[in-house]
């Protein structure tokens, strides 16, 4: 009989320890000699038919019926490993209405398994901690600053608008570029992605060459208005603000007329 649902606790059967197996090492100063038995509480209406290959089994009871088992290779409290199967419960195994534990090793089974909780936890923990910065050669540590370089630039260009750094090289912006868009360890939609970085990072290169023409002819016409009088200046701004009057009004006129045709096609 392997059930008394009337006395789960208070009813024992017999079981047989294998020699050599974890619940041999928990209940060994309990067994007599040769006598490899002990008795166990009986907790579970189904078995074990099949035993998976992986599997070694640790405990028999009278009829056959395996009471225990483990897995030789994932088992090792000290590393975190803990997998095993128990038909009874050796925490509930204790005297009536006592304290006592039937056998010193009944609490063996959670005291390991807390050991190997504690264990898996601290190789996780160490598995998850920053590992130590790479050690390049100074070949690849070139290649890294040019590449943080091109970034940077890029990166400074993107959120100020303009260049800030003048890199030394056009071709600075050109190593990010050819960095991103020669990535194709990836998906298509991040390769695309990639890409489209890559271009926005030259682009970058077009810009910068923009605003220096920008910066030449401003620079040519602050030279030019140095060698103008007053009055020369005064006609000059009186110019520009009539070119600015006209301009706006023709804009207005061709933005109503726009707005004119939109309502026409309604």
């Amino acid at each position: 009989m392997h059930i008394d649902y009337d006395n789960y606790d208070g009813h024992r059967h017999v079981v047989r320890i294998v020699e050599n197996s974890p619940l041999h090492s928990w209940f060994k100063d309990s067994l007599d000699g040769e006598n490899m038995e002990i008795l166990v509480n009986s907790y579970h209406h189904q078995g074990v038919k099949r035993l998976a290959q992986r599997f070694v089994p640790m405990a028999f009871a009278a009829d056959g019926l395996m009471e225990g088992f483990y897995d030789p290779d994932a088992y090792n409290p000290e590393e975190g490993k803990f997998i095993m199967g128990l038909q009874f419960h050796p925490e509930r195994m204790r005297q009536h209405d006592l304290d006592e534990f039937d056998y010193p090793g009944c609490p063996a089974a959670y005291q390991e398994f807390a050991k190997a909780v504690i264990a898996y936890q601290k190789k996780l923990n160490s598995s998850l901690s920053v590992p130590k910065t790479l050690k390049l050669d100074s070949e690849m540590e070139n290649k890294r600053k040019m590449l943080v370089r091109s970034f940077s630039l890029a990166k400074y260009m993107y959120v100020r608008g303009a260049p800030g750094k003048n890199p030394s090289k056009e071709s600075e912006l050109e190593v990010g570029a050819e960095f991103l868009e020669s990535n194709t360890a990836l998906s298509a939609e991040q390769e695309m992605r990639l890409k489209e970085m890559g271009a926005t990072v030259r682009n970058g290169g077009s810009y910068m060459k923009k605003l220096k023409v920008d910066e030449d002819k401003q620079r040519m016409a602050r030279n030019m208005m140095k060698k103008m009088n007053i009055e020369q200046l005064s006609e000059l701004m009186a110019f520009y603000h009539l070119m600015g009057n006209i301009c706006g009004e023709v804009l207005d006129r061709k933005l109503q007329g726009n707005v004119n045709e939109c309502l026409r096609d309604l």
